[in-house]
């Protein structure tokens, strides 16, 4: 557990993903056709990335998300670390992987499954309260702890009107608790901090319970954020809707008491991240691009990040064929699992790593989410990464590959919400693309790409919903093909990336 301890503290200190608009994005445009009838290249040149890029089939893609549907179908609706869902996506991409011609490996790791035993019960004890239902109106989060209590209610900067995605609240400083009295369930909004961390403030300061109110959550559409790491949480930590919060506001006003009632459990399990290289290319220099092929234990996880993945397993599988699996320098893939625990599979991969293998990864490319139904292309701005320079090269070569298609691109903050937050960490230069999630899409994004301004930019983020009617498929090629591009440039050995190791 020392490592996950390790990577819990590293973790709490990065915010989630934003957009900063920095592009010149030209006029929108449809990508190429596919072509299938490419012949192999024995040697690959610099043609390699617009042979790879031309040779997407975009409804092999497809075909890969109806089986990944079809996998959760018989699995419970979900293919979560941990569960049979995960272990036969696991099996399909390793299958895949093996007929291309790709050395396959099953990177074994144990992880916390977490789990629900009943609905729950939030009640407010007054007359004419307003009644609210679990897994409709509050979750708890991953990995929060069981309890059963009745308190009084502590408002710690609640404000109802709160604007959708405000994410401004209280309880990120130890200071914001100072005043918080002892054994109440304390409300709050969403702060510029990982929940993570105003659950240790909370214990602390002796809260019995968290609860987290958002203002853009509405009935049926209440997540679950990770609380990272299931050691150290000893309090029910409840995500709730915004009027459930404005509920418990006025209930703190009155003095009034609640019952709160919730009953979860972790079993440890063996999963596996699926690592996959050429036979061939330079070992010294290895191309590596992933997403994580876990899905939420609340849906099937088909855009996020069935997209990412099947998008990654489409390139490896062209890029085998186009250069007969001995490109200029290695291409190795990863289908991660755990990512929407808090990176497990990523961090216990990377930090394994010696660092001669370390030294040997010229790139990862993070694909994780690209089909958002009312999506951007954003491609991740190397600024804060920990190799700027050569990763701003990459961002760069993203952004040629959305500039020669005619496709309007925007970028997005790297932060640490993905699987590239662990090769950061190591000194790797980082890059990727982002279709968007829930993030409420802005009049400027509107005008960019298309779309519906003020609403999510994927509405079945984590939820069941998020099944291959929930992909757009025209953004998905499009993404698709400009990953492809960067790969091909990058697997040929002929991109220069600068900056010291």
């Amino acid at each position: 557990m020392s490592l996950r301890r390790a990577v819990t503290a590293g973790v709490l200190a990065v915010f989630a993903l934003g957009s900063c608009a920095v592009s010149s994005p030209g006029p929108s445009a449809s990508a190429g056709p596919s072509n299938a009838s490419l012949a192999p290249f024995a040697v690959p040149g610099s043609d390699l990335a617009d042979a790879l890029r031309d040779a997407i089939d975009p409804g092999a893609i497809l075909a890969d998300l109806a089986h990944l549907g079809a996998i959760a179908g018989e699995h419970g609706g979900v293919r979560a670390a941990g569960t049979e869902g995960y272990t036969a996506s696991a099996s399909f991409v390793a299958d895949e992987l093996r007929q291309a011609g790709f050395d396959v490996e099953l990177d074994a790791l144990d992880v916390p499954l977490f789990s629900q035993a009943d609905p729950g019960v939030m009640e407010i004890l007054a007359d004419g309260a307003p009644a609210f239902e679990g897994l409709r109106d509050f979750k708890p989060m991953l990995f929060s702890a069981s309890g059963d209590l009745t308190a009084a209610v502590y408002s710690l900067g609640f404000d109802p009107d709160a604007e959708p995605g405000d994410r401004n609240g209280l309880g990120c400083d130890s200071a914001d608790w100072a005043e918080v009295p002892v054994g109440v369930i304390v409300l709050t909004q969403p702060g510029p901090c990982r929940r993570r961390q105003a659950v240790e403030h909370a214990q602390q300061a002796g809260a019995l319970a968290l609860v987290t109110a958002y203002p853009d959550w509405s009935r049926d559409g209440v997540l679950r954020p990770t609380l990272i790491d299931p050691d150290g949480v000893e309090i029910p930590v409840i995500g709730a809707t915004h009027a459930l919060g404005v509920a418990l506001d006025e209930a703190a006003a009155q003095g009034q008491e609640v019952r709160l009632a919730i009953h979860t459990s972790i079993e440890w399990r063996t999963s596996a991240n699926v690592i996959a290289s050429t036979p061939g290319g330079d070992p010294e220099h290895v191309v590596m691009l992933g997403g994580h092929l876990d899905s939420v234990i609340d849906g099937p996880g088909i855009n996020d990040n069935g997209s990412g993945t099947m998008t990654v397993l489409e390139i490896a599988r062209q890029l085998a064929r186009l250069t007969e699996g001995q490109p200029a320098w290695q291409v190795r893939v990863a289908f991660w699992s755990g990512e929407e625990l808090g990176f497990w599979g990523s961090f216990d991969y990377a930090n394994a790593l010696t660092s001669q293998e370390q030294a040997a990864i010229a790139v990862y490319l993070n694909f994780d989410m690209l089909g958002s139904p009312n999506g951007v292309r954003l491609v991740y701005d190397a600024a804060d990464a920990s190799r700027a320079e050569a990763s701003t090269t990459i961002e760069q070569l993203f952004e040629q590959a959305f500039d020669e298609a005619g496709l309007t691109w925007d970028t997005e903050a790297l932060g640490g919400a993905s699987d590239h937050y662990a090769f950061d960490q190591l000194g790797i230069p980082v890059g990727g693309l982002f279709s968007g999630a829930n993030e409420i899409k802005t009049d400027a994004n509107a005008g960019l790409f298309g779309g519906t301004a003020g609403t999510l930019e994927d509405a079945c983020y984590h939820l069941p919903c998020d099944t291959i009617d929930n992909v757009d498929a025209t953004l998905l090629e499009q993404m698709a093909r400009a990953a492809a591009w960067v790969v091909g440039q990058l697997a040929s050995g002929v991109v220069e990336l600068g900056g010291a190791s």
